[in-house]
């Protein structure tokens, strides 16, 4: 009998190229930055043809929202498998920060590419409306996992989920630039510091989810 092939989807064989795709952007751009990289280094990191990504994306920007996206959705679903969301405030304000600062460490890359993003971004009003956009899906996302984490216990967030959001994400946006200014400035455990002392006017007053 002859052996049965499993023959991939036309939609399976365009995810599957665009994530060799990303893998390569990714690559592209730790080496080169934003303004340096090109489709064309991309799509020979990829072994495709520039063809090929303009088969998925639209120009050089489409690219780098697609792996801020992806990176963005990948330290969420790091974070939130190593945080214990039974365990106090002060437990999941401080494993969340410390895994934040280390993987912003680990990929110092997307945090200057991030940086320069937002600066081209700034000069392009058409373009910095999408980043926009972009960003408060994102803020969005952080806003449901606090409702959700806060579902069911005896403490409710200290401010509105969105805004809380925003400020979580500023902080550390900004520890992580301080962190490429001089890494040995920022003390590893400092955002989860902060975040406990944010935390605890959710629960009385105490970091650690108790009375003071």
């Amino acid at each position: 009998m002859a052996m049965a092939t499993t023959r991939l989807t036309r939609e399976e064989k365009k995810a599957k190229t665009r994530e060799r795709l990303l893998e390569a952007a990714r690559a592209v751009f730790a080496r080169r930055g934003f303004a340096a990289a090109s489709l064309d280094e991309v799509a020979e990191e990829a072994g495709l043809t520039k063809g090929a990504v303009y088969s998925n994306f639209a120009n050089k920007e489409d690219v780098v929202l697609a792996v801020l996206d992806d990176s963005f959705d990948r330290r969420m679903d790091e974070v939130l498998s190593r945080v214990d969301m039974d365990g106090t405030l002060e437990e999941q304000a401080h494993v969340g920060g410390a895994l934040f600062m280390a993987i912003s460490e680990e990929e110092r890359w997307l945090d200057l590419l991030s940086f320069d993003f937002v600066t081209y971004a700034a000069r392009n009003p058409e373009f910095g409306a999408r980043l926009a956009a972009r960003h408060r899906e994102s803020l969005a996302a952080i806003a449901d996992v606090m409702i959700e984490g806060a579902e069911g216990r005896e403490w409710g967030l200290p401010m509105p989920a969105e805004k809380l959001a925003l400020v979580m994400y500023a902080i550390g946006s900004g520890l992580s630039m301080e962190k490429l200014i001089d890494p040995e400035g920022v003390p590893d455990e400092l955002f989860g510091d902060v975040i406990a002392l944010l935390w605890a006017g959710a629960a009385g007053g105490s970091p650690g989810g108790g009375e003071s």
